[in-house]
């Protein structure tokens, strides 16, 4: 894509006595916005760099404490890298984190706070960076970052454009509803082309045990979507429901997490609304949430017909 002016085109200035702020709009819905800044299979297609670089690393886990790091590598093969530690996530207002680039070009850590706000299906991204020092922002103001944000920015308009383009063609196969540009969870629109990126990258030992596990949820019933949220496979209801507040997360059936080797656990948010029959669920958890456990495939065989039964009952509490 060549690097033609916009009227979207990105500003940096000076903020304060020792940080940088820099605005950009979008003509796409902060949440879409969010996820392709916060979504490793997004984020690869646009963040990579000016011509005849390329993104080579992509590492995002978008929590409080969670950790992110970039590689780029260039045609005549030097490489660079950015990371940092997230400090506040709010979906899809607000990331806080820190960065360092590898190798260091200025002194110390930036601060940086990214916030979305949207009017009219155009969101305003404003990012404030923070520097330890006067002198650091001043030489981070004098290289040529503005060129290579611009170049990636535009990028990022074509993919935003693409998705919302696109959106009747990944919209749910099971409920032919079509796609709404956005948080895919919230909306009830089934995103399984992420779910498939995720899969084919994922490198855990009961990597089967989750494949299987997918397909059982799938197959449970024609209303269960999936899409990538908290950084792993999740499954939704996809059908019609009255308007409510997003914090219940309602909509949400069941999702993976990896965080043992040995074991694969299914996190259900509104566990406690299931009968307890068939010993499948485990935990009494304050908040409702409820555990499933498998470590091998010969659980997800035993299991097979209460992980359906509890899924379908959970559609019901709609």
């Amino acid at each position: 894509m060549t690097s033609t002016a916009t009227p979207n085109k990105v500003k940096v200035a000076p903020h304060g006595d020792r940080a940088i702020l820099i605005t950009r709009s979008f003509n796409a819905p902060r949440e879409l916005v969010f996820d392709a800044l916060s979504k490793p299979p997004m984020v690869k297609k646009w963040l990579n760099g000016p011509p005849g670089w390329s993104m080579t690393t992509c590492m995002i886990d978008l929590r409080v404490g969670g950790k992110f790091r970039y590689a780029w590598r260039n045609q005549a093969g030097h490489g660079m890298g950015l990371s940092g530690v997230y400090k506040e996530v709010v979906r899809p207002e607000r990331i806080v984190n820190t960065e360092v680039f590898e190798p260091a070009w200025y002194p110390g850590e930036a601060l940086s706070t990214t916030v979305l706000t949207e009017k009219k299906g155009t969101t305003l991204m404003t990012i404030t960076a923070r520097y330890d020092s006067w002198k650091t922002r001043d030489e981070v103001l004098a290289s040529p970052m503005e060129g290579g944000l611009e170049f990636s920015y535009q990028e990022l308009d074509a993919l935003l454009a693409k998705k919302i383009a696109s959106g009747s063609k990944t919209s749910s196969s099971r409920t032919g509803r079509k796609a709404k540009p956005g948080n895919a969870l919230f909306s009830g629109v089934s995103e399984p082309e992420l779910v498939d990126a995720y899969m084919k990258t994922l490198k855990h030992p009961l990597k089967p045990v989750a494949e299987q596990l997918r397909k059982v949820i799938l197959a449970a019933d024609k209303s269960i979507g999936e899409g990538i949220y908290w950084n792993a496979p999740c499954f939704y209801f996809t059908g019609k429901m009255e308007p409510f507040d997003p914090k219940t997360y309602k909509r949400y059936i069941v999702g993976f997490n990896f965080f043992k080797q040995d074991t694969l656990r299914l996190i259900f948010l509104r566990g406690a609304d299931v009968e307890k029959q068939g010993g499948l669920l485990t935990g009494d958890y304050k908040d409702g949430r409820r555990l499933a456990l498998f470590s091998s495939m010969a659980d997800v065989k035993k299991h097979e017909k209460e992980l359906k039964r509890i899924v379908k009952q959970l559609i019901k509490t709609m």
